[in-house]
């Protein structure tokens, strides 16, 4: 699931290259940030816990 999108400029002026863009990852991004911070702290708690070791 996804789409090639082609180069373009963005509304504040950068340049954003030719790229697949996967519909699916984007939707989730903006439908749970919550999950994303889920993952983050998991990331941190488990390094935490490798570095106590």
């Amino acid at each position: 699931m996804g789409h090639y999108r082609k180069g373009h400029f963005r509304k504040d002026g950068k340049w954003v290259s030719g790229h697949y863009v996967s519909t699916f990852g984007r939707k989730r991004k903006s439908a749970s940030p919550q999950g994303c911070a889920v993952v983050f702290f998991g990331g941190i708690i488990s390094l935490l816990i490798y570095l106590l070791r």
